[in-house]
């Protein structure tokens, strides 16, 4: 048995030996024959910035230089492709925005406009940028030409890859969640899988509207009590795992409460909302109080949603009425 192990083990090894004899590096200055995409097509909704992996360069040697050299579109006859190469103004942050910047004067400093083109390709290895000017071009699939180049050669690749421009997504709904636990317990409870968060956005100034509707399609009120911040742990930036409200994503402007929602503004010319996270999310946390629902026990609503421009738009605008569906209780 030692003998035929040996003589495998000897096999396996010459066998490695053989192959890493006939795969050899490629030549200093080598430009490789299979070049694409990971994702093809490379698909971006309107108005979001989109990056792509890297262009694959089948062992070329790098540095590898990049460059778009036409462009078509493939399902989009008739229609102009140049709009995907104009500049276009678009806002930008100049600086990150914090849970401090709590006036409209600290945000509009970090707020600005830059010329973008909807469409780029990364000089420095390839990688396709689709960015927020894309709210201003037709969607549709488009075919896309590349020049590569290295040290020592260049390749003109046509139909390299196509992108894809879907129309805008104005709104994310991140987190829909809702427990329910008995009053004084905020440890053990019990998760209600059929709450949800739906987002309808009407013209209008720009403020969003957030309401509370039980299985009826009566709405809680917030004015009275019967929809509060979630409490227990203080709304302080600096403690672990805390509950956040609305409000402290939009400290600009004063919270009104009705007898239907809490309404809110937000600020003009920005690229999206809530500028900024808390605890890495925008988790929004309230209460149903126990008197204030016929299971006589505390519902615990969370909802995450960030707000996008809508299509041929570059910032956020309009009316925005966030509701949270709450199908397993009803108002007393």
């Amino acid at each position: 048995m030692k003998i035929i192990f040996k003589s495998i083990l000897g096999a396996l090894c010459g066998g490695i030996v053989l192959f890493a004899a006939c795969s050899k590096k490629p030549a200093e200055g080598y430009l490789g024959v299979k070049f694409f995409y990971l994702s093809n097509p490379f698909v971006s909704p309107k108005g979001r910035l989109t990056t792509s992996a890297p262009l694959q360069v089948d062992n070329s040697t790098l540095p590898i230089t990049v460059t778009l050299t036409g462009i078509r579109g493939s399902s989009v006859a008739g229609k102009p492709t140049d709009k995907l190469t104009q500049e276009y103004d678009i806002p930008v942050f100049l600086g990150e925005v914090f849970p401090t910047d709590t006036t409209l004067a600290m945000v509009q400093a970090k707020l600005g406009t830059a010329k973008y083109k909807p469409f780029n390709v990364n000089a420095n290895g390839g990688r396709l940028e689709l960015t927020p000017a894309t709210t201003f071009v037709d969607t549709g699939t488009y075919d896309f030409d590349i020049e590569v180049k290295n040290m020592k050669a260049s390749k003109q690749l046509k139909s390299i890859a196509k992108i894809q421009i879907t129309p805008a997504v104005p709104f994310q709904v991140v987190r829909q969640f809702a427990s329910t636990s008995a009053v004084g317990n905020e440890t053990t409870l019990t998760t209600q899988g059929t709450f949800s968060v739906s987002v309808v956005r009407v013209d209008g100034p720009n403020k969003i509207v957030i309401r509370w509707v039980d299985k009826n399609g009566a709405t809680f009120n917030p004015k009275t009590g019967q929809v509060v911040p979630r409490l227990g742990i203080p709304p302080t930036n600096v403690v672990a795992n805390q509950r956040y409200e609305f409000k402290l994503f939009d400290p600009y402007y004063p919270e009104e409460r009705t007898d239907t929602a809490l309404v809110y503004q937000y600020p003009a010319g920005v690229p999206t909302f809530p500028l900024f996270t808390m605890n890495n999310g925008y988790i929004c946390s309230y209460r149903i109080p126990a008197a204030s629902n016929d299971l006589n026990v505390n519902i615990n609503p969370e909802f995450s949603v960030r707000l996008f421009p809508i299509n041929g738009v570059a910032t956020v605008t309009g009316t925005w009425i966030i509701t949270n569906v709450v199908p397993f209780a009803a108002k007393k």
